[in-house]
This record gives C-alpha cells, structure tokens and sequence, in this order.
C-alpha cells in the first residue's frame, strides 16, 4: 500500500504592513486610485484641459455663412457642430456674402464627459429681407443656373446643387414679394432631369410661402418641361420666310422691318432645343458687308491702347479676356489687312463698338441672332467661305455670312429660349448677365454639310477662339 510522503515544515509567508497599513487594504486602495485617476483622465482631464465647447448654429436662410467679431470664418449654417475656445463672441451671419445681423453668444466651457458625449449649445438666427439680400440670393441663383445648365451629365460624386430649392428655400424664409423673373430665367436653363426635379421642389417651396412667381411664359414652359421629361414632343414651322433683300450703301446693308421664323423642326429636348422654330418681329436695321479685319482692329488698339496685346495680363486680371487674347494676330495700322479679326473676346467686340459709335456718330453694336438671321437669309445664294481670304464683289448681300469665322451676336444664350418667351428670355438676359452670348455661321474648319443658317454656337463672354471673329450692326 502506498504511503503518502510526508513534508518539512515551514513558516508562513506574511506580507509586511505598509505605513501600519494591512497589505489587502493597501493594494485595494491603489486599484480605486487608479480607478479615480483614469476616470479623471478619460472625462475630466479632456474638458480641463481643452478649454473649449461645442455649438450649432440655426438659421431660417441656407447658404449662410458665420464669422466672429475678428473676421475667422467659423462655416455655414447647415447642420455642423463648430468646437470653439470658451467664451464670449459675436457671431456675423452672412448670406451669399451680404451681411444680415449678428447674434452675441457665450460659448462655455464643458468640463465632464467632454471626451466621449459633445453637448453642444445651438445659438439661432432668423434674418430679415433687405434689398441687397434679396440681389445677392438672386445674383447667386442666376450665376448658379447659368453655370450650371453647361453640364449634361451628373454621377454620384458630381452632382447637381439644389439651386433651385436654396434659392425658393431663401426667398420664402426671407419673404421675397415676387419672384416672377428669377424662376422665369431659371426655368430657361433647365438642361436635364436632375435640374427640372430640383425645380419641382422649389415650387412647392414657393407655393407654400405664397411668393410670387407664376407667369405666362412661365406656364408655357411648364407645359413644354413636362412633356419632355414624361414622353417628349416635338415643335415644327408654321411659315415660311419671306424673300429678304437688302440694299447696299456705304459698306452696310439695310434691311426694312420683318417678321421671320428662325429653326426648323425639333424635338423639345435639350439640346436639340437649341434650333427650335421661333418667330420674331425684327425692326429695320444695317449690317456691315463683311466682318470686321485686323487692320480696322488695329485702328481701335491704337486709339484704346487698353485693349492691346501688352496688356494682357491687365485684361485677363479685369476678366475681359483669356490668355489666347490677340495670339499670333499681329495687327498694323499701316498694312491694310483683310482677314477677319480673331482672337478677340465678346467684351472686346462691344469695346470696338462703343469706340466706332463715338468715333463716327452712328449706334453701332454687334448684331442680335434674329438680325444676322434676316442678313444670311438674303445671302443663302452666296457659298461657304472656307478660308481666311476671301474677296467678294457682289454686293447683292453680306459676304461670308457662312464660313470664314463664327460671328458674335449679342444675344445671350439662354438654353431654353426657344420654348416660352423667346423677347422675354432676351429681357432676362439683360437682367441677368450670367450667360454666354450666340455665335452663328460657322468657320473655315467647320464642314458646309455640317452648319447651316440654323447652327446656334455659343461661346463665353471672355473667351477668344481663332475662329471666331464679328461684324457690326448699325440702327
């Protein structure tokens, strides 16, 4: 049978006390200082040491923007929560830039939980309307729309804004009386869905802050909207133009009043829109034989030095021109060139205008598209130019009405201005003077069987091109 081994005694291990403190209790009262020390560290020490608190703003507008007494840029109104430094502030509240009051705040300093819990303190704003709002929401609106209608196409991470809804959104907080002309111009440059859906919801927003808007012009678009975005439609002539001569004197010629139909039958949607038919009653006008040359260019430079080449940087600073403005055109006053200036801006054109109507006593400008409509009318006999260097003796009508260079018209090109109010849309464009301007006739590159008399193009006011250039018209 097995025996059990018997041990050696020993002596019991005994902890010594600590400070006359029993080791148990010792080693406990550690854990709960420890305890203590990293409950004071996680929701303490954070909010002591930070010196900071958390608020939100609310405001009645969107697109309004905060700063402190000192000029910082804190952010926007929509939805953030802003850490500041503890203290006294005043808060600046700004609409699309225009100031609209100020609110004074207290900011505390939160100093429990700070690390893991965020109370944040909301401090509201509710601004009043003022003319110069009321401009800057609508300027804001008009550039946007303008801007935007250039894109046909949208993804997830490029998306269109909700102009449309921040602008109704604004005018019914705001208490706009009436926004007949701004939706009207908006309306005008809806290029896809996602804009007319947008547009959608600003009306309901305007409905229900009882502003303003509705038009006839608008309601004939409406009509035009909802069909092309539910199962399309199509607009179609509904005359014929009359035979259109004009009559040739010094370097002009000149037209009596006419009532035309420019377009041909299209779809409604954008952008075969952009040829729909239109009627329009033209009054008696001139328009110059040929499009302006370099050398008569040249002349204006002299007289304008503003305008020259060696002034770029200036004319590019002032937005008036890009970098291609002049380039590779050199002009002289003492060769007396014939090719069509190019390379020249919208802004330059009306420039030369202004310069040629004080210089010669005549109302001189670029003409509207309905205007060079009348002109290439009566010149459809005459062949595409297709080249820089084109003579042209016969002056049964313009030349180079087709080829040689686009022409700049000064009629602004608003998307949809074919579909409701074309004089309307022509009223806005002055209004808001947000968009590019129409160029017609095609150039030297460009193939015959490709552009026609209906061709609308279009280019932006500063933009230059080495295939654009324009002629002048006279009233």
């Amino acid at each position: 049978m097995w025996k059990k081994p018997e041990l050696p005694e020993v002596e019991p291990v005994r902890l010594k006390a600590v400070k006359g403190i029993r080791p148990g209790v010792f080693i406990l009262g550690v854990l709960v200082l420890a305890l203590i020390l990293i409950l004071f560290a996680l929701f303490v020490l954070p909010g002591l040491v930070s010196g900071t608190g958390y608020i939100s703003f609310n405001t009645n507008t969107v697109n309004t923007s905060i700063k402190t007494d000192d000029g910082k840029y804190i952010g926007s109104s929509e939805g953030s929560v802003y850490r500041l430094d503890a203290g006294d502030y005043r808060f600046h509240f700004y609409i699309d830039g225009v100031e609209a009051g100020y609110v004074d705040a207290a900011v505390p300093h939160r100093i429990f939980f700070t690390l893991f819990s965020h109370r944040t303190d909301t401090i509201s704003f509710n601004a009043e309307n003022s003319p110069e709002i009321e401009d800057a929401v609508t300027r804001t609106f008009a550039e946007g729309v303008a801007s935007w209608s250039k894109v046909l196409d949208y993804s997830e991470t490029y998306h269109f804004p909700p102009l449309f809804s921040d602008y109704a959104t604004n005018a019914a907080a705001l208490g706009f009386e009436d926004a007949t002309d701004t939706v009207l111009y908006g309306a005008l440059h809806i290029t896809g869905k996602e804009m007319y859906d947008d547009y959608l919801k600003a009306l309901s927003i305007l409905d229900e802050g009882n502003i303003q808007y509705s038009s006839s012009e608008l309601e004939e678009l409406n009509k035009v909207l909802s069909s092309v975005y539910g199962s399309g439609m199509e607009r179609k002539r509904t005359m014929d133009n009359p035979a259109i001569e004009g009559t040739y004197s010094d370097g002009f010629f000149h037209y009596a009043p006419v009532t035309i139909e420019m377009g041909k039958d299209a779809t409604l949607s954008y952008p075969e829109s952009n040829t729909a038919p239109v009627s329009v009653e033209v009054p008696q006008f001139s328009i110059a034989d040929r499009p302006v040359t370099e050398y008569e260019y040249a002349l204006f430079v002299e007289a304008v030095p503003y305008w020259s080449r060696t002034n770029l940087s200036q004319l590019i600073e002032d937005g008036v021109a890009d970098e291609g403005y002049l380039d590779g055109i050199a002009l002289s006053s003492s060769i007396m060139s014939t090719r069509p200036i190019r390379n020249i801006s919208y802004y330059a054109a009306e420039a030369y205008c202004s310069w040629l109507s004080e210089k010669t006593g005549m109302d001189i400008s670029l003409p509207s598209e309905a205007e060079w409509y009348v002109a290439a009318l009566s010149a459809e006999d005459k062949e595409y130019v297709t080249s820089l260097l084109h003579l042209d003796a016969e002056r049964s009508a313009p030349s180079s009405m087709m080829g040689g260079v686009w022409e700049m018209t000064d009629t602004p090109y608003i998307p949809l201005m074919r579909l409701a109010g074309y004089a309307k849309a022509l009223e806005l464009g002055g209004l808001y003077p947000y968009d590019g301007i129409i160029v017609k006739g095609g150039s030297y590159i460009n193939s015959p069987s490709q552009i026609t008399i209906e061709t609308v193009g279009v280019a932006d006011k500063a933009s230059t091109s080495p295939y654009i250039g324009f002629r002048i018209c006279a009233r």
